[in-house]
């Protein structure tokens, strides 16, 4: 993340955010406290075009329990990866991620 490391974001949300490589890692996977083995994973890469100009680009993995796909009828689960990228380019890398543990903790929270 360009203003917050994902180091930053973990600190932040230590109960949600797990880096499986540690400070380095260019996946963060995002747990529900409410719903074991439901993950979101965020993979990150960095690209730099000709110019220098550098690219962050991010993708949404969804683990979750074979179960919940079963249940999923409105196809929301195979529909996150699109509906991430949307929320990417209206709201940003900071504020989406934010966006994402919150609402998975606000869940947790009721």
């Amino acid at each position: 993340m360009p203003d917050q490391p994902p180091q930053a974001v973990q600190e932040k949300y230590p109960e949600a955010v797990h880096l499986s490589e540690g400070a380095s890692s260019s996946c963060m996977g995002i747990r529900s406290p409410s719903r074991p083995g439901f993950e979101l994973v965020i993979v990150w890469r960095i690209q730099i075009d000709e110019e220098g100009k550098v690219l962050p680009k991010l993708d949404l993995l969804t683990k979750v329990p074979l179960q919940a796909l079963e249940l999923d009828k409105n196809g929301v689960i195979e529909t996150a990866p699109l509906s991430f990228r949307t929320l990417l380019g209206v709201l940003g890398i900071e504020a989406t991620l934010e966006s994402l543990i919150k609402s998975l903790h606000t869940e947790a929270s009721n």
